[in-house]
């Protein structure tokens, strides 16, 4: 379950990689302020989709669910409603997900943070994962537009949401994500050509299928430890949350001793 990702960079490097994308009038990023974001708080997010035209625009992490009345649960909900498994979108008819199966989208990001159980330590080591080669790549994701009443002053408005998209972890990121009800999880990283093929308005559920099979191999992601980042604290080095942190030499290399194995039980998310 991925619940942190960085965006450590110019949010023109999407104007970049999709030619012709429009930028929201509410969309505001400072890239230290976004070196860390967390779907703890259900922030706002720049999210790119493509209604007629391609648009960057803010929406909120955490689907929020249309079905619950109770405003209070709504909220309670939806942070279980940050990711998405992959095979329940076409593979349960009667999953939410399913309804919103044609509402994609991508999120821009420079990196994703998991946590990794290593013995000797507390608390778990994030780890800062992109894709190789790439200074900012884009996690598919679903999105829903949904209406909602202010509980203060009873107004209704339109609030857009987002959940991210995940699957079954390649070898490096069953290493990493190790631990816990959802472990052995990854997002779906995907190609830039199958990221661009993700917001095409005539993609079928035969070419979805494709994409949700699509495993990124452990050699076309980068990983490095980084220094506590669910907290205030700052790395002892001065450096930003997503930089390398040596934790002094103490922490096992991948492939240098056995993966987790793969026929590990996988837990649902929802």
């Amino acid at each position: 379950m991925c619940r942190d990702i960085s965006l450590h960079a110019d949010i023109q490097i999407v104007t970049r990689d999709f030619r012709g994308v429009k930028i929201s009038p509410e969309v505001t990023q400072h890239s230290d302020q976004m070196v860390h974001v967390t779907c703890e708080v259900l922030p706002h997010y720049p999210i790119l989709t493509n209604r007629g035209e391609l648009l960057l625009e803010n929406m909120s992490w955490g689907i929020i669910p249309a079905y619950e009345k109770d405003p209070k649960q709504r909220q309670l909900r939806r942070r279980n409603m940050v990711n998405a498994q992959s095979e329940r979108i076409l593979g349960d008819h009667k999953s939410y997900w399913y309804k919103l199966r044609n509402k994609r989208c991508l999120i821009p990001v420079t990196g994703i943070y998991e946590h990794r159980k290593v013995a000797g330590f507390k608390n778990k080591i994030p780890y800062l994962v992109n894709e190789k080669g790439r200074d900012g790549f884009y996690v598919p994701a679903l999105y829903q537009i949904s209406e909602e009443v202010d509980q203060e002053t009873g107004e209704i408005y339109k609030e857009s949401s987002f959940t991210m998209i995940t699957r079954a972890a390649n070898e490096l990121m069953m290493w990493i994500h190790n631990d816990g009800d959802n472990k052995h999880r990854m997002p779906l990283f995907l190609t830039p050509e199958l990221e661009k093929a993700w917001l095409q308005a005539d993609l079928s559920e035969n070419d979805m299928t494709e994409i949700f099979q699509f495993r990124m191999p452990s050699d076309g992601l980068d990983h490095h430890p980084v220094f506590t980042i669910r907290s205030n604290k700052p790395q002892p080095d001065g450096k930003p949350k997503d930089a390398l942190y040596e934790w002094e030499g103490k922490l096992p290399v991948f492939n240098q001793e056995s993966a987790s194995s793969g026929s590990d039980k996988q837990t649902s998310l929802f």
